[in-house]
Protein backbone atom coordinates (compact mmCIF):
# COMPACT_ATOMS: atom_id res chain seq x y z
CA UNK A 1 0.00 0.00 0.00
CA UNK A 2 0.98 3.62 -1.01
CA UNK A 3 0.15 7.33 0.50
CA UNK A 4 0.89 10.62 0.11
CA UNK A 5 1.85 13.45 2.49
CA UNK A 6 3.36 16.45 2.04
CA UNK A 7 5.45 15.58 -0.71
CA UNK A 8 6.62 12.60 0.46
CA UNK A 9 5.65 9.13 -0.36
CA UNK A 10 4.78 6.71 2.05
CA UNK A 11 4.31 2.63 1.68
CA UNK A 12 3.98 -0.46 3.68
CA UNK A 13 6.19 -3.59 2.26
CA UNK A 14 4.83 -6.67 3.77
CA UNK A 15 7.36 -10.11 4.44
CA UNK A 16 4.53 -12.64 4.24
CA UNK A 17 7.60 -15.41 4.48
CA UNK A 18 8.50 -14.09 7.97
CA UNK A 19 5.57 -12.34 9.09
CA UNK A 20 6.92 -8.91 9.06
CA UNK A 21 6.03 -5.36 7.52
CA UNK A 22 7.73 -2.26 7.10
CA UNK A 23 6.64 1.63 6.86
CA UNK A 24 9.11 3.55 4.62
CA UNK A 25 8.71 7.32 3.74
CA UNK A 26 10.64 9.03 1.19
CA UNK A 27 10.22 12.54 -0.50
CA UNK A 28 9.11 12.31 -4.01
CA UNK A 29 10.93 15.39 -5.46
CA UNK A 30 14.59 15.71 -4.27
CA UNK A 31 15.48 18.36 -5.84
CA UNK A 32 15.27 21.48 -3.18
CA UNK A 33 16.94 18.89 -0.41
CA UNK A 34 20.11 18.66 -2.75
CA UNK A 35 20.33 21.76 -4.80
CA UNK A 36 21.97 23.81 -1.82
CA UNK A 37 24.47 20.89 -1.67
CA UNK A 38 25.31 21.76 -5.12
CA UNK A 39 26.15 24.63 -4.52
CA UNK A 40 28.63 24.19 -2.07
CA UNK A 41 31.50 21.67 -3.30
CA UNK A 42 32.59 21.23 -7.03
CA UNK A 43 30.46 18.39 -8.15
CA UNK A 44 31.38 15.66 -10.72
CA UNK A 45 28.69 13.61 -11.55
CA UNK A 46 29.38 10.12 -14.05
CA UNK A 47 26.69 8.27 -15.97
CA UNK A 48 25.05 6.35 -18.39
CA UNK A 49 21.44 7.49 -20.01
CA UNK A 50 20.65 10.77 -18.10
CA UNK A 51 17.98 12.18 -20.59
CA UNK A 52 17.31 12.35 -24.49
CA UNK A 53 18.28 16.07 -24.72
CA UNK A 54 22.02 16.72 -24.47
CA UNK A 55 21.49 19.09 -21.91
CA UNK A 56 19.63 16.33 -19.85
CA UNK A 57 16.79 19.00 -18.43
CA UNK A 58 14.92 16.38 -16.79
CA UNK A 59 17.22 14.78 -14.90
CA UNK A 60 19.25 18.63 -13.55
CA UNK A 61 15.58 19.26 -12.56
CA UNK A 62 14.69 16.38 -10.79
CA UNK A 63 18.40 16.43 -8.53
CA UNK A 64 18.29 20.27 -8.56
CA UNK A 65 21.23 20.97 -10.88
CA UNK A 66 21.55 24.25 -12.23
CA UNK A 67 23.71 24.73 -15.52
CA UNK A 68 26.61 22.38 -15.94
CA UNK A 69 29.62 21.10 -18.65
CA UNK A 70 28.75 18.27 -20.02
CA UNK A 71 31.56 15.68 -21.44
CA UNK A 72 29.99 12.85 -23.22
CA UNK A 73 31.77 9.52 -24.36
CA UNK A 74 29.71 7.68 -26.93
CA UNK A 75 30.28 4.03 -27.31
CA UNK A 76 32.58 3.27 -30.41
CA UNK A 77 30.44 2.89 -33.21
CA UNK A 78 33.12 0.27 -34.39
CA UNK A 79 33.23 -2.19 -31.66
CA UNK A 80 30.71 -1.59 -29.44
CA UNK A 81 27.60 -0.95 -31.47
CA UNK A 82 24.16 -3.65 -31.26
CA UNK A 83 22.49 -5.40 -33.94
CA UNK A 84 18.96 -4.35 -33.95
CA UNK A 85 15.35 -6.30 -35.22
CA UNK A 86 12.43 -4.54 -35.10
CA UNK A 87 9.86 -6.18 -36.62
CA UNK A 88 7.02 -4.29 -37.95
CA UNK A 89 3.31 -5.58 -38.14
CA UNK A 90 3.56 -7.41 -34.83
CA UNK A 91 0.39 -6.75 -32.39
CA UNK A 92 0.55 -3.75 -29.79
CA UNK A 93 1.22 -5.39 -26.38
CA UNK A 94 -2.01 -4.47 -24.94
CA UNK A 95 -4.30 -6.22 -27.68
CA UNK A 96 -5.39 -9.96 -26.91
CA UNK A 97 -3.74 -10.98 -30.49
CA UNK A 98 -0.07 -10.53 -29.07
CA UNK A 99 0.25 -13.59 -26.97
CA UNK A 100 0.01 -16.02 -29.56
CA UNK A 101 2.49 -13.62 -31.77
CA UNK A 102 4.97 -13.06 -29.19
CA UNK A 103 5.49 -16.73 -28.49
CA UNK A 104 5.92 -17.66 -31.60
CA UNK A 105 8.15 -15.03 -32.24
CA UNK A 106 10.28 -16.08 -29.60
CA UNK A 107 10.20 -19.69 -30.51
CA UNK A 108 11.15 -18.45 -33.99
CA UNK A 109 14.23 -16.33 -33.01
CA UNK A 110 15.30 -19.55 -30.12
CA UNK A 111 15.43 -22.27 -33.06
CA UNK A 112 17.84 -19.77 -34.70
CA UNK A 113 18.35 -17.98 -37.98
CA UNK A 114 20.62 -16.03 -40.79
CA UNK A 115 20.88 -12.09 -39.34
CA UNK A 116 20.96 -10.45 -42.50
CA UNK A 117 20.42 -6.94 -44.60
CA UNK A 118 18.14 -6.66 -47.42
CA UNK A 119 18.39 -3.70 -49.63
CA UNK A 120 15.48 -3.94 -52.28
CA UNK A 121 12.83 -6.43 -51.78
CA UNK A 122 13.90 -8.92 -54.92
CA UNK A 123 17.67 -8.22 -54.08
CA UNK A 124 19.36 -11.44 -52.03
CA UNK A 125 19.85 -10.27 -48.51
CA UNK A 126 23.72 -9.41 -47.11
CA UNK A 127 24.42 -11.95 -44.73
CA UNK A 128 25.76 -10.33 -41.28
CA UNK A 129 25.99 -13.57 -39.25
CA UNK A 130 23.70 -16.43 -37.63
CA UNK A 131 21.61 -16.11 -34.39
CA UNK A 132 23.27 -17.81 -31.58
CA UNK A 133 23.01 -19.23 -27.93
CA UNK A 134 22.98 -18.19 -25.03
CA UNK A 135 19.67 -16.25 -25.20
CA UNK A 136 17.93 -14.01 -22.89
CA UNK A 137 14.35 -13.16 -23.22
CA UNK A 138 13.06 -10.19 -20.91
CA UNK A 139 9.60 -10.52 -19.54
CA UNK A 140 7.97 -8.19 -17.36
CA UNK A 141 4.41 -9.75 -16.83
CA UNK A 142 4.50 -12.49 -14.56
CA UNK A 143 1.75 -14.75 -15.99
CA UNK A 144 3.35 -13.86 -19.73
CA UNK A 145 6.71 -14.95 -18.47
CA UNK A 146 5.40 -18.16 -17.44
CA UNK A 147 3.77 -19.01 -20.19
CA UNK A 148 6.86 -18.01 -22.60
CA UNK A 149 8.76 -20.43 -20.40
CA UNK A 150 6.50 -23.06 -20.44
CA UNK A 151 6.36 -23.05 -24.42
CA UNK A 152 10.15 -22.69 -24.69
CA UNK A 153 10.75 -25.64 -22.70
CA UNK A 154 8.11 -27.95 -24.64
CA UNK A 155 10.18 -26.83 -27.69
CA UNK A 156 13.64 -26.93 -26.28
CA UNK A 157 14.16 -28.70 -23.04
CA UNK A 158 15.88 -28.46 -20.07
CA UNK A 159 18.06 -26.22 -21.76
CA UNK A 160 15.37 -23.32 -20.79
CA UNK A 161 15.79 -21.87 -17.53
CA UNK A 162 13.30 -19.54 -15.60
CA UNK A 163 14.97 -16.64 -13.30
CA UNK A 164 17.97 -18.96 -12.52
CA UNK A 165 21.37 -18.37 -12.33
CA UNK A 166 22.58 -21.86 -13.47
CA UNK A 167 23.08 -21.35 -17.24
CA UNK A 168 25.71 -21.59 -19.76
CA UNK A 169 26.44 -21.61 -23.27
CA UNK A 170 23.71 -23.66 -24.55
CA UNK A 171 20.74 -22.02 -22.18
CA UNK A 172 17.98 -19.69 -23.04
CA UNK A 173 17.29 -18.09 -19.57
CA UNK A 174 13.83 -16.34 -19.15
CA UNK A 175 13.47 -13.56 -16.98
CA UNK A 176 11.87 -9.83 -15.55
CA UNK A 177 14.05 -6.66 -15.66
CA UNK A 178 14.87 -6.77 -12.18
CA UNK A 179 16.41 -10.14 -12.38
CA UNK A 180 18.78 -9.34 -15.21
CA UNK A 181 19.57 -6.26 -14.07
CA UNK A 182 20.88 -7.78 -10.96
CA UNK A 183 22.82 -11.07 -12.42
CA UNK A 184 23.76 -10.19 -15.56
CA UNK A 185 27.15 -9.23 -14.67
CA UNK A 186 27.67 -12.66 -13.37
CA UNK A 187 26.07 -14.71 -16.31
CA UNK A 188 27.44 -15.70 -19.72
CA UNK A 189 27.09 -13.00 -22.27
CA UNK A 190 23.58 -13.78 -24.66
CA UNK A 191 24.55 -13.39 -28.35
CA UNK A 192 20.67 -12.36 -28.53
CA UNK A 193 18.48 -10.57 -26.11
CA UNK A 194 14.80 -10.88 -27.11
CA UNK A 195 12.72 -7.85 -25.29
CA UNK A 196 8.75 -8.73 -25.16
CA UNK A 197 7.91 -5.32 -24.18
CA UNK A 198 8.72 -2.02 -23.16
CA UNK A 199 9.95 -1.42 -19.75
CA UNK A 200 7.90 0.86 -19.09
CA UNK A 201 7.24 1.20 -15.17
CA UNK A 202 3.60 -0.56 -14.25
CA UNK A 203 1.17 1.64 -13.39
CA UNK A 204 -0.20 -1.54 -10.65
CA UNK A 205 3.01 -0.89 -8.61
CA UNK A 206 1.69 1.20 -6.05
CA UNK A 207 5.20 2.91 -6.54
CA UNK A 208 4.88 3.95 -9.32
CA UNK A 209 0.97 5.40 -9.02
CA UNK A 210 2.00 7.08 -6.46
CA UNK A 211 4.93 9.22 -8.22
CA UNK A 212 2.36 9.43 -11.65
CA UNK A 213 -0.21 11.20 -8.98
CA UNK A 214 2.06 13.37 -7.52
CA UNK A 215 2.94 14.59 -11.05
CA UNK A 216 -0.61 15.19 -12.29
CA UNK A 217 -1.03 17.48 -9.36
CA UNK A 218 1.68 19.36 -10.20
CA UNK A 219 0.40 19.70 -14.09
CA UNK A 220 3.64 17.65 -15.21
CA UNK A 221 3.72 15.57 -18.24
CA UNK A 222 4.23 12.49 -16.19
CA UNK A 223 5.06 10.09 -19.16
CA UNK A 224 7.53 12.29 -20.16
CA UNK A 225 9.00 13.31 -16.84
CA UNK A 226 9.15 10.27 -15.05
CA UNK A 227 8.22 6.84 -17.13
CA UNK A 228 10.03 7.15 -20.31
CA UNK A 229 12.99 7.94 -18.57
CA UNK A 230 13.11 4.96 -16.36
CA UNK A 231 12.22 3.08 -19.38
CA UNK A 232 15.63 4.58 -21.28
CA UNK A 233 17.88 3.62 -18.53
CA UNK A 234 16.55 0.56 -17.83
CA UNK A 235 17.06 -0.16 -21.60
CA UNK A 236 20.12 0.66 -21.90
CA UNK A 237 21.50 -1.20 -19.01
CA UNK A 238 20.15 -4.06 -20.00
CA UNK A 239 21.47 -4.43 -23.72
CA UNK A 240 24.84 -3.22 -22.13
CA UNK A 241 26.74 -6.68 -21.96
CA UNK A 242 25.76 -7.58 -25.82
CA UNK A 243 28.09 -4.15 -27.10
CA UNK A 244 31.18 -6.50 -25.97
CA UNK A 245 30.39 -8.84 -29.14
CA UNK A 246 27.91 -6.74 -31.18
CA UNK A 247 25.32 -8.99 -30.31
CA UNK A 248 21.67 -8.93 -31.34
CA UNK A 249 18.46 -7.60 -29.48
CA UNK A 250 15.10 -8.46 -30.84
CA UNK A 251 12.77 -5.33 -29.56
CA UNK A 252 9.03 -7.00 -30.31
CA UNK A 253 7.01 -4.19 -28.93
CA UNK A 254 5.40 -2.47 -32.27
CA UNK A 255 5.19 0.55 -30.13
CA UNK A 256 8.23 1.97 -30.97
CA UNK A 257 7.36 1.85 -34.60
CA UNK A 258 4.03 3.45 -33.97
CA UNK A 259 4.18 6.04 -31.38
CA UNK A 260 5.79 9.37 -31.07
CA UNK A 261 8.35 7.97 -28.54
CA UNK A 262 9.50 5.38 -30.25
CA UNK A 263 12.47 7.89 -31.88
CA UNK A 264 13.78 8.50 -28.55
CA UNK A 265 13.96 4.91 -27.85
CA UNK A 266 15.98 3.96 -30.76
CA UNK A 267 18.25 7.17 -30.17
CA UNK A 268 19.07 5.61 -26.45
CA UNK A 269 19.35 2.16 -28.03
CA UNK A 270 22.69 3.68 -30.34
CA UNK A 271 25.21 2.85 -31.76
CA UNK A 272 23.21 0.15 -33.32
CA UNK A 273 22.91 -1.39 -37.05
CA UNK A 274 19.11 -2.52 -37.59
CA UNK A 275 18.44 -5.75 -39.51
CA UNK A 276 15.41 -5.20 -41.23
CA UNK A 277 15.72 -9.32 -42.89
CA UNK A 278 15.97 -13.10 -40.63
CA UNK A 279 15.86 -16.39 -42.93
CA UNK A 280 14.46 -18.76 -40.14
CA UNK A 281 13.58 -21.56 -43.12
CA UNK A 282 16.68 -23.15 -43.29
CA UNK A 283 16.66 -23.48 -39.27
CA UNK A 284 12.81 -24.75 -38.89
CA UNK A 285 12.96 -28.01 -40.68
CA UNK A 286 10.06 -29.22 -42.91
Amino acid sequence: QQWQQGGNLCWTAVAYHYQEFTLNLAPIEVSEILSPLWEKQPVVLIGGFLDWAEDAPNYRQQLGLGEVTFVQFSPNRQTEHIQLYLPDRLPLPNTREFQPVLLQQVVRLCRGGMVGQRYRHRKHPEWISPLKRPVVVLVEDVPLRSQVGATLAAEFGSVVQVESTNIDEASILVSGWEFWQTYQDLLPTPQLLIIATLPLPSMENPLVAGRVTYHKQQHQDWFRRYLLPTALRELQQAVLPLRQQQGVVALLDNRVNHRSYGSKILSALEPMARINYIDFMSFEGP
